[in-house]
């Protein structure tokens, strides 16, 4: 074999084995993302039944439902915008975030740690009263058009404030609040209600608003119930329920606060529950 055969050889081969990686990395990172999505379960219950309806044609030789099968192909892109339209959306969306805009989420550490404790100690407050509450708090996707859907209030994040927004029969205690960079942004927002049925028929309209507005942007919701006084916790459309202080600080702290400050904040959080203890 000469020199030219065996570089074109080594080449038919590493574009072979280049095409297969990029195969490879393009599958591996489609299933990462649908996996645990509601729409998931429905895209493989439409492959097992394409591919059921496929044995089907083929061996009794049914000509329609092969040429149903063969032309279908142009319809899947346009089914797969729909199944996972608020995972796209989501995605698309932090793609959008340029590097610059991807700073710490709540400002300063010292406004993390402000932020993370107003949340917390106002959620166990109302919890210990039984009084409902739902909370969002904004990352790197922005709320705009759900916080215009209540009103805006623009002002700086606090205890008393979020605790009379939520007390009985007062005109905005129904709605979401949405919090940003230290500020409360907006009071009495509709949030989207998630349709996973995987969260119990015995959570109310609530908990759903509260896991339906993380299924669409990268927002972490807290949420009190007014029937058990529980605290839950929703992130990415997956809900954590019955949450102590001290989880509720962890996870906010994961969610909310920069890698390299996150020690700082940490420290600061158990110097302050050890003042108030």
């Amino acid at each position: 074999m000469s020199s030219d055969q065996i570089i074109s050889a080594v080449v038919t081969n590493g574009k072979i084995g280049v095409q297969i990686m990029v195969l490879y990395l393009i599958v591996y990172s489609v299933l990462v993302f649908i996996r645990g999505t509601r729409g998931a379960p429905i895209l493989a219950g439409l492959t097992i039944l394409t591919l059921l309806v496929w044995v089907f044609s083929t061996f009794l030789e049914l000509e329609v439902l092969g040429w149903l099968l063969t032309n279908m192909w142009a319809v899947i892109p346009f089914s797969i915008l729909v199944i996972f339209q608020p995972e796209l959306r989501r995605a698309f969306a932090e793609l959008g975030t340029s590097p610059q805009q991807r700073t710490l989420p709540q400002g300063s550490s010292r406004k993390s740690k402000e932020t993370i404790d107003t949340l917390v100690e106002t959620a166990f407050y109302l919890a210990e009263r039984k009084i409902g509450a739902l909370i969002a708090v904004e990352r790197y996707i922005g709320m705009r058009n759900t916080a215009e859907t209540g009103t805006l209030i623009n002002t700086a994040l606090n205890g008393d404030l979020l605790s009379t927004i939520f007390y009985p029969n007062t005109p905005l205690h129904d709605g979401g609040v949405i919090v940003k960079n230290g500020r409360l942004i907006a009071a009495g927002c509709i949030f989207p209600l998630s349709q996973n049925d995987e969260i119990s028929r015995s959570l109310g309209t609530r908990h759903r608003a509260g896991v339906g507005i993380t299924e669409e942007t990268d927002c972490v919701s807290v949420i009190v119930s007014e029937e058990t006084g529980k605290v839950s916790l929703a992130y990415m459309g997956h809900l954590v329920r019955d949450i102590d202080e001290e989880r509720m600080r962890r996870h906010l702290v994961n969610y909310l606060v920069k890698v390299k400050d996150r020690d700082r904040v940490v420290k600061d959080l158990n110097e302050n529950s050890e003042e108030t203890g």
